[in-house]
């Protein structure tokens, strides 16, 4: 069961703002509600996951831990956020973690509940799922406008340069990625 406020501020959120009212509704009513304190891992890296979170209110932020013991911040996430769809649409595990840096409130949309979405109402799941596909492909270019900024303000040659144009260069060209 969603709380109106979390429904509220789910069905408002900018990532559904392509699916019409009743798919919108459709998936909110599948959807579990959760609330985390500060501190609390939402995503685990290298555990498998079977979530899509829709962060609705709160912060959090996604770490990526190396051998070592070195811990890299990717990025800050404030609601309304949406966090573990790589994941939970491909079967690898995460290859960082999300842990809430303030009380947290999620929507969480689980295999089980998907898979009742899909065969309830087809069109509420497709769209959901192109709605994931856009918000991945948004961080996709992002990250590609980084590389290409990192790549024009550092001299051709350069031993970092060169090698981040050349995976540039193999995401694109190369099927077997």
């Amino acid at each position: 069961m969603v709380s109106p406020d979390a429904a509220d501020r789910f069905l408002n959120a900018p990532w559904l703002a392509d699916l019409d009212p009743a798919s919108r509704l459709a998936v909110l009513n599948v959807l579990q509600e959760g609330h985390y304190p500060a501190g609390a891992i939402l995503l685990e890296q290298g555990q498998p996951n079977d979530r899509v979170h829709f962060l609705v209110e709160g912060t959090a932020t996604i770490q990526r831990s190396f051998p070592g013991g070195r811990v890299e911040t990717v990025a800050q996430l404030a609601a309304p956020a949406v966090f573990g769809e790589t994941s939970f649409f491909r079967p690898t595990a995460p290859i960082a973690a999300v842990r809430a840096t303030s009380p947290v409130r999620l929507l969480t949309l689980d295999h089980r509940a998907h898979e009742l979405l899909r065969r309830a109402d087809p069109t509420a799941a497709e769209q959901l799922a192109v709605a994931a596909v856009r918000v991945v492909a948004e961080r996709f270019d992002q990250l590609d406008q980084r590389v290409s900024a990192y790549i024009a303000a550092h001299p051709e040659g350069h031993p970092k340069s060169n090698e981040w144009a050349n995976f540039r260069a193999r995401l694109f060209e190369d099927s077997s990625i």
